[in-house]
């Protein structure tokens, strides 16, 4: 049976040893960090080959809105209006030259009258095109030619401004409007109108409910206008809107 020997070590071997597993720790450290390093070297490299494929591959979107061969995307109409004025159009061309479908929509940013906003923000696209229909007897009205297009085909996009000689209609009065001695106001009950008694003091009060037949409201667009052009030397009427193209999911 051998016997265990229980050997000291001299004070040079321990510091011999002592040294040696610091020295060890040490590699070891910057073993981890080389590793550790070249990994994430490696992945960086991994990832920008992937986003390169993908950029390379991403589909075309080329959607183009043109007017007489000009390029363009805002909508701007100044124009001086008028009862029996030949009816306004003004159109722009729209092409699909993208490899996925588009959505359409025109968004009216603003409509003065004589210096005067018809809309309000917190009207939806939808009812702003409602009350130009119908808020006077000048009538604006859109004409989209599609809302879906797909790949490689064109559109178009038409704004109509008309406002007709004849009729009998009533109209609310709108917002913008000042009281007239001159205008025979109205109130409505049921399909009938019936004459109202208004001055300068209780127009303000009595104007959510009051009335004016189309002559009246024509007389009275058509006199400001022709004040508002010779005082600002601009036109009444101003449209602003502008054209947006999304890409659809639907193609």
């Amino acid at each position: 049976m051998k016997k265990k020997i229980n050997r000291q070590f001299t004070e040079e071997e321990k510091e011999y040893i002592k040294k040696n597993k610091r020295l060890l720790l040490i590699r070891s450290v910057l073993m981890i960090g080389f590793l550790l390093g070249f990994n994430i070297f490696a992945w960086f490299i991994y990832v920008s080959k992937v986003s390169t494929t993908m950029d390379i591959h991403a589909l075309s979107w080329d959607v183009v809105f043109s007017e007489g061969g000009n390029a363009v995307k805002e909508v701007n109409i100044a124009l001086d209006v008028y009862p029996g004025m030949e009816e306004y159009t003004h159109t722009i061309s729209i092409t699909n030259s993208s490899e996925t479908s588009a959505n359409l929509y025109f968004d009216t940013k603003s409509v003065t009258l004589f210096g005067n906003e018809l809309l309000t923000d917190s009207l939806t696209e939808a009812e702003k095109e409602e009350l130009l229909r119908t808020v006077l007897p000048l009538t604006i009205e859109y004409e989209l030619g599609t809302t879906l297009m797909n790949q490689s085909t064109s559109s178009y996009f038409t704004v109509n401004i008309n406002w007709p000689y004849e009729g009998n209609e009533y109209f609310k009065v709108p917002s913008i409007f000042g009281y007239s001695s001159d205008l025979t106001y109205y109130t409505k009950s049921g399909s009938n109108y019936t004459v109202t008694e208004v001055n300068g003091s209780t127009y303000n009060a009595l104007k959510d409910s009051l009335y004016l037949a189309k002559d009246d409201i024509d007389s009275y667009i058509g006199e400001t206008c022709g004040y508002y052009q010779k005082s600002n030397n601009k036109s009444c009427l101003e449209l602003k809107g502008e054209l947006v193209a999304e890409q659809s999911n639907a193609g």
